[in-house]
C-alpha cells in the first residue's frame, strides 16, 4: 500500500514496515512546509502521483547506477505501477522535471524525451508556472 507524501516521494507498507521512498529520475515543486509557501504547481504534482498510485501496489526497483538510500535515508528506487514507471508518466503530464542526481541511471533518455515533449506542449507546470516551468 502507498501513501502520496509529495510528487516525487511515497511512503510505502512493506513486509519489514513502512519505508519512505524517493522516485528515481524526477523532481516535481517543493511543497512548503514550515510555514513556506509552495512552489508553482507543487499541489498539483502531488494530487498527480496521489491519482496515479494511492492504496495502490507499486513494484520498487532497485537502480544499481544510483545509492541505495539518499542523504535524508528515503529509498532510492524507480516505482512501477501497473507496469509503467510512475515517474516517466509524471513527466509526460508536466507534473516535473527530469532528474539526474550523481549519475545517470536507467530510463534516464526517456525522462529527458518526455520533458521535452511536455515542455513544447505547455502541459502542467511548462503552462501554470511563470517561469515557464523553469527552475
Amino acid at each position: 500500500m502507498v501513501a502520496v507524501v509529495d510528487g516525487d516521494t511515497i511512503d510505502v507498507d512493506t513486509g519489514a514496515g513502512a519505508q519512505r521512498v524517493r522516485i528515481i529520475g524526477i523532481d516535481t515543486p517543493e511543497i512548503g512546509r514550515g510555514g513556506k509557501t509552495d512552489e508553482c504547481f507543487a499541489q498539483e504534482a502531488r494530487a498527480m502521483l496521489d491519482e496515479l498510485i494511492y492504496r495502490s501496489d507499486v513494484e520498487l526497483i532497485a537502480d544499481p547506477t544510483q545509492a541505495d538510500v539518499d542523504r535524508y535515508g528515503r529509498l532510492l528506487r524507480h516505482v512501477h505501477h501497473e507496469g509503467h514507471s510512475v515517474a516517466l508518466t509524471l513527466i509526460k503530464t508536466g507534473a516535473g522535471y527530469e532528474y539526474t542526481y550523481g549519475a545517470a541511471y536507467d530510463g534516464q533518455d526517456a525522462h529527458r524525451t518526455a520533458q521535452d515533449a511536455a515542455e513544447r506542449d505547455r502541459r502542467g507546470l511548462w503552462a501554470a508556472c511563470a517561469t515557464g516551468g523553469v527552475r
